[in-house]
């Protein structure tokens, strides 16, 4: 029969000490779930961090340097547009004066060019020396125009006097000159000087060029 003593005494591994235990182990795992939880936390924060970090691009330094905007080097020489020169200022057209002559081979004689001697008998300007010629007693030239006509200059060189004719014509040979009822011949050898039917005067060349 038992006793009173043994009525009241717990029982071995009653349920009031299990559930203590359990709610301890509970507690912990619940700590070391949050803090895993706050470890992570921390990681995934870092790298978010470090992402935002690498993704920022470079800011200036100044804020002149927000006005002043990137610097662009300068193009090389080759592609850079040059400006056109500035136009010639207009001018007046400046009068040009006639080319002198060109000088022959010369002689003993006067002086000569392409346009006959050099002081008289000369032709004009405008015209050339289809024949310079010389003898004793004159000097000669038979002048060629642009036209294509011809005129007769010739002085004699003893008083200096001179005779300009347009009728002139060339003929095998060299020249022939009319004036009224005289005609003048020339040729390499000789002028000769014929009045109507009668021989005046016939003298040797001592020059004589034609053009070209």
């Amino acid at each position: 029969m038992a006793t009173p003593t043994d009525r009241h005494a717990p029982a071995p591994n009653s349920p009031g000490r299990g559930t203590s235990r359990a709610r301890t182990s509970a507690i912990w795992i619940v700590i070391a779930a949050l803090v895993t939880v706050a470890v992570v936390v921390i990681i995934m924060n870092s790298r978010v961090q470090e992402l935002e970090v690498q993704s920022i691009p470079a800011q200036p330094e100044s804020a002149s340097d927000w006005v002043a905007g990137p610097v662009v080097d300068d193009p090389p020489p080759s592609t850079r547009r040059q400006a056109p020169p500035p136009a010639p200022a207009a001018s007046a057209v400046p009068t040009v004066a006639p080319a002198p002559a060109p000088a022959l081979p010369q002689t003993s004689g006067p002086a000569v060019d392409a346009r006959g001697y050099v002081d008289s008998p000369r032709c004009g300007a405008n015209e050339t020396a289809a024949l310079i010629a010389r003898t004793d007693r004159a000097l000669v030239v038979i002048c060629e125009s642009a036209d294509g006509t011809y005129e007769y200059q010739g002085v004699r060189l003893s008083d200096g006097a001179s005779l300009e004719l347009d009728d002139v014509r060339p003929m095998p040979g060299g020249f022939e000159v009319r004036n009224g009822g005289t005609t003048y011949r020339l040729s390499p050898t000789e002028l000769v000087v014929i009045s109507g039917e009668d021989l005046q005067s016939r003298d040797p060349m001592v020059e004589y060029r034609t053009a070209g």
